[in-house]
């Protein structure tokens, strides 16, 4: 059995709490232009007036980008809805780069007050499958080598583990930066914009 349902966070960097709902438009313009590769966007789910999560949805047919507040941080998030036959390195590296592109789209939109900056190369890869979790034999040690495989195929290798524990769910949960060979400037540019 192997793992099909994950989630990928990436933390949003804020002096203040930003408003989301000025990400409902922009979602919006996203489904009109199908801008996310390889995903078919289908709706936008408003959850802002609820205390759990998530706040918002993107809803793909594949899969959803959300916006989540955990460990009083807001995080933007790709959760996998759908089963793939490509191997599990794969899905975690395509998964890996719609949210990239996601929070990429967000740093340079410029409707947004404030600027949304991304924490540049720290994320968190959550099992979103107790199942899996409960039967598979060394399931953190291959969920460890996928992560490595999949940064070692998109030719940016720099994937290293942070640690490892389960989140509030029970969900076995994985800390882990990348850092790209080339690449980073647009987050330096951010922090930058941050700070000033």
């Amino acid at each position: 059995m192997e793992l099909q349902r994950f989630i990928i966070q990436k933390s949003l960097v804020t002096e203040t709490e930003p408003d989301l709902k000025q990400l409902i438009p922009v979602f919006h313009h996203w489904i009109q232009q199908q801008e996310i590769e390889g995903h078919l966007l289908i709706d936008v789910g408003d959850y802002l007036h609820l205390r759990h999560d998530p706040r918002l949805l993107l809803v793909a047919h594949e899969a959803t980008l959300g916006v989540i507040r955990s460990d009083t941080r807001t995080f933007l998030q790709y959760q996998r809805r759908r089963p793939s036959p490509d191997s599990l390195s794969q899905r975690i590296l395509q998964g890996w780069s719609t949210l990239q592109q996601a929070s990429d789209m967000l740093e340079q939109e410029s409707e947004l007050n404030p600027k949304f900056c991304f924490q540049p190369h720290r994320y968190r890869f959550i099992s979103n499958d107790h199942l899996w979790q409960d039967t598979a034999a060394d399931g953190t040690s291959n969920l460890k080598h996928a992560l490595e495989e999949a940064f070692t195929a998109s030719g940016n290798p720099g994937c290293k583990i942070l640690s490892e524990g389960e989140d509030t769910n029970r969900r076995l949960m994985l800390k882990f930066d990348h850092l790209p060979v080339s690449g980073s400037e647009q987050a330096v540019d951010c922090e930058k914009t941050l700070v000033s």
